[in-house]
């Protein structure tokens, strides 16, 4: 069913704070202390990141989240306004969430989280008149599994309260109510975090049709499942088919890819685009983010992604 448009505005709720990047030629086995040859840091977080990306597409955005009374709170707000984007952050007394990422020399990443502040956020947050209002406003709202069950069922809540269209981003894929999915507009797990959702063992390897299946049983409408260098595999109207990587130079760095392409996908559906056309532009926004180091950083803007096009 067509819906009214709302001008293209998109609300997330996530984890924003602070990120420590470091390089090194592996990662440490237990016990083990290794070298690092790097290190800066970024602001970040899952939500905060694909926030950023929205608003480089040039749509209207607006970030809800939870930050400590600390400077690095402060460096959260400033930072999303400079790029345009309306911060709602609550204050709680726990510290700004925190993030150390270590990259390997063939630029896969692990990531550390200290969730804080952002975990805090509550269903009574989301209730505040100037929350509510900014986000019966979105034609959709974006959001990840790095809030409390708590919140993310609150926000699941007000999202159908509001007729507000969610797509959900089940990363991490773990402690998250089944009956969320059928909720969904369209979920975007990575493989790893779809077969655990369906169900699958870590040494299976299911089929396009495996995947389907699975993920209707789920109450799952419609699915966009990251693949990295294979591509991301698309479920819509119970067809499954592929949308290929774009490589775009070599890549050095992982880290933000996976919310490089939420965003970008939540974006140009934002802007009118169907599912598959969306998948393309994120597949295409994701190449570019990997040519880059950090993650906020690496993401592309809508003139950039139109000049590769």
């Amino acid at each position: 069913m067509e819906r009214s448009r709302k001008k293209g505005k998109v609300a997330v709720i996530g984890l924003a704070g602070q990120s420590a990047f470091m390089a090194a030629d592996h990662f440490p086995a237990p016990g083990e202390t290794i070298a690092c040859s790097s290190l800066f840091f970024e602001l970040g977080g899952k939500g905060y990141n694909q926030a950023i990306a929205c608003a480089r597409m040039g749509v209207k955005t607006v970030f809800i989240g939870a930050v400590g009374d600390d400077t690095n709170g402060v460096e959260c707000k400033t930072e999303l306004e400079k790029e345009g984007i309306t911060a709602c952050l609550v204050k709680k007394t726990e510290p700004t969430a925190y993030a150390v990422i270590t990259t390997r020399a063939d630029s896969e990443n692990t990531v550390s989280v200290y969730s804080g502040a952002a975990k805090k956020l509550s269903g009574e947050d989301l209730q505040r008149e100037e929350i509510r209002k900014e986000i019966a406003d979105c034609e959709y709202l974006l959001l990840q599994n790095e809030l409390s069950t708590e919140c993310l069922e609150a926000s699941f809540a007000l999202a159908s309260q509001l007729h507000i269209p969610v797509i959900f981003n089940p990363a991490p894929a773990d402690h998250i109510p089944p009956e969320l999915f059928a909720g969904c507009e369209v979920i975007t797990p990575n493989y790893g975090e779809a077969k655990v959702l369906a169900g699958f063992a870590e040494s299976e390897e299911p089929s396009e049709q495996d995947f389907l299946e699975a993920l209707r049983k789920l109450g799952v409408k419609q699915a966009v499942i990251t693949m990295g260098c294979k591509g991301a595999l698309l479920i819509d109207g119970g067809k499954a088919s592929m949308i290929p990587a774009v490589s775009c130079g070599t890549a050095i760095d992982t880290t933000g890819a996976g919310d490089t392409f939420n965003g970008t996908l939540t974006a140009a559906l934002a802007l009118g685009k169907r599912l598959e056309e969306a998948a393309k532009l994120a597949a295409i926004a994701a190449g570019i983010s990997v040519t880059r180091r950090g993650a906020a950083g690496s993401i592309p803007t809508a003139d950039e992604l139109n000049a590769y096009l």
